[in-house]
């Protein structure tokens, strides 16, 4: 019943306004505000006017005029919105002005919040000073809104204050990871030290993992400059703090090598390469430093990886084979196909699949063949591996090894593919639009390879696929094509507007993560090349 009374109350002030007054007209809007008595009112005037397709630069003199009037916090509120639409430097000094740094109360902190984010919609050089203040505001959203404007705004004045936010165990860890994310976005270096420790640091039980790699990605060379000096261990400060909080060091090669194979930094591939017989006392960190060697190798497209990953991909753990069996397909030709089709008969199914996948992706018909044998010899494999370990399906051996059977004939599409288009990028091209996904994903890596920018569209137009594994293919072979054809690059920043607004409407789509991370990535890589 209330809100019946409301928009009855609220359709009454807009009649009352008069109709002779051009609706579209400032003087119409500051009428029906003035009729407005109640603050709820007032607000739901401001708001049906920010939506109402009339607001621009001609509504300034009068929403300033109400900003510095003795309204209600929430109604001064709701003019910071209008004018963060507006994006109008004139706003600036108006919006700093209403700023009450000693506001206690929720109506206060709400007031301060808007401003910040005004002034960060603004975006002009002029807000800083303000939007600095707001830093110690006593209100944790509004310190958010100033902290995110800020970094979109790249302030370099914000970023010391923005590293001790970032350190700062005293506040919210939501807030720390704000503020490291605003220096990824400034892309100062002199923010790398703290990011290197926030990059393993952990407060009550949460990670900063994310957030910093990124930010770290962001800051390109002097980043990397960093990560290659803890690699070669020759950063004594680092190892002292992190012998202090206790800190495993081989996470930082771990992390280091992840970062590194994003940034391309082919300075580390030698000792990437050696990470690959890395050995240490925990099999899981042996076998995680190992597998995040391989991915970066792979990211990187190093050839002196090819060798010795084919001499690990009769790996009997299958998570770990798939690892490096990912690797090698990504890394392309047919060096290693001897041991993947070895490989891809031994072990249990899931282990002889990774190998399967990872034939696929590298072979064409010469390896047909090879894929009906393996098809053909499946049931004897799946009689002797359920009687001798049992698992899922294996109360009807017969159907399970039909089943994969019929899986490893899929697989099969691919070789179907590759004997069709060869090494005709166009045809490859065409293939994006298959039906099987496994097809999809062995054209993207065979587009991504083939340096012709005109196909960038079509991997660009394929972002929104919903395969987690087959999208990170999409997006590898766009990042291929972008940084190996600069007309590529020139394409693929018309899309930035679509690729932004897809990760902010994906946020939280937790399936997509992993894929999304990835786009973050090529994403921020086409913004630093657009400036």
């Amino acid at each position: 019943m209330s809100r019946i009374l409301a928009a009855t109350s609220l359709a009454l002030v807009l009649v009352l306004s008069g109709c002779k007054v051009d609706p579209a007209s400032p003087e119409y809007w500051e009428k029906t505000l003035g009729k407005a008595r109640r603050a709820q009112d007032q607000v739901r005037v401001l708001e049906t006017l920010r939506s109402s397709g009339h607001l621009d630069a001609r509504f300034l003199p009068f929403l300033h005029a109400e900003l510095a009037s003795d309204h209600k916090p929430e109604v001064k509120a709701a003019v910071a919105r209008a004018l963060g639409d507006v994006k109008n430097p004139a706003s600036v000094e108006p919006l700093g002005n209403a700023v009450d740094l000693g506001a206690t109360d929720s109506a206060g902190n709400l007031l301060n919040k808007e401003l910040a984010s005004a002034l960060g919609e603004i975006g002009d050089p002029k807000a800083a000073p303000v939007l600095m203040k707001l830093l110690k505001a006593r209100d944790n959203y509004t310190r958010i809104e100033a902290v995110d404007a800020l970094g979109r705004m790249h302030t370099q004045e914000a970023v010391e204050p923005l590293i001790q936010l970032a350190s700062d165990e005293s506040t919210e860890p939501f807030l720390n990871k704000k503020a490291i994310e605003a220096l990824g976005r400034i892309g100062d270096a002199r923010a790398v030290p703290v990011l290197m420790r926030t990059l393993t640091k952990e407060r009550k039980g949460i990670s900063f993992y994310v957030e910093s790699s990124f930010s770290l990605f962001q800051m390109g060379q002097p980043a990397a400059d960093a990560l290659l000096k803890v690699m070669e261990g020759k950063d004594d400060e680092l190892s002292r703090w992190v012998q202090k909080n206790g800190i495993n060091p081989a996470s930082y090669s771990f992390k280091a090598a992840e970062i590194l194979g994003d940034l391309r930094e082919h300075r580390a591939e030698g000792m990437l390469v050696q990470q690959l017989a890395f050995k240490n006392e925990d099999p899981r960190i042996q076998a995680g430093l190992r597998a995040r060697a391989a991915d970066a190798l792979a990211r990187m497209r190093s050839a002196a990886a090819v060798k010795p990953l084919a001499a690990m991909v009769s790996e009997p753990d299958a998570g770990l084979r798939r690892e490096y069996t990912h690797a090698l397909a990504r890394l392309g030709g047919r060096e290693a196909m001897p041991a993947l089709e070895k490989a891809a008969g031994q072990g249990d199914w899931y282990a002889r699949e990774a190998a399967i996948d990872a034939l696929t992706m590298l072979g064409d018909a010469r390896e047909q063949p090879v894929l009906e044998k393996l098809a053909a010899a499946e049931p004897a494999k799946t009689a002797a591996e359920c009687q001798e370990f049992g698992g899922e399906g294996c109360g009807d051996p017969a159907t399970l090894a039909r089943k994969r059977a019929e899986e490893i004939a899929r697989y099969g599409k691919r070789l179907e593919a590759a004997k069709a288009c060869g090494a005709d990028t166009g045809c490859w091209a065409k293939k994006l639009e298959d039906a099987d996904k496994g097809v999809v994903e062995r054209a993207a890596m065979e587009v991504g390879r083939g340096k012709t920018a005109a196909h960038v569209g079509a991997l660009l137009a394929r972002m929104t696929e919903k395969d987690p594994d087959t999208r990170m293919a999409l997006i590898l072979g766009a990042e291929w094509l972008v940084e190996d054809a600069k007309d590529a690059a020139t394409q693929a920043r018309s899309a930035l507007p679509t690729l932004e607004k897809q990760l902010t409407e994906e946020k939280s789509r937790t399936e997509y993560v992993r894929a999304n991370e990835d786009l973050r990535r090529l994403v921020a890589r086409l913004q630093r090349q657009k400036t």
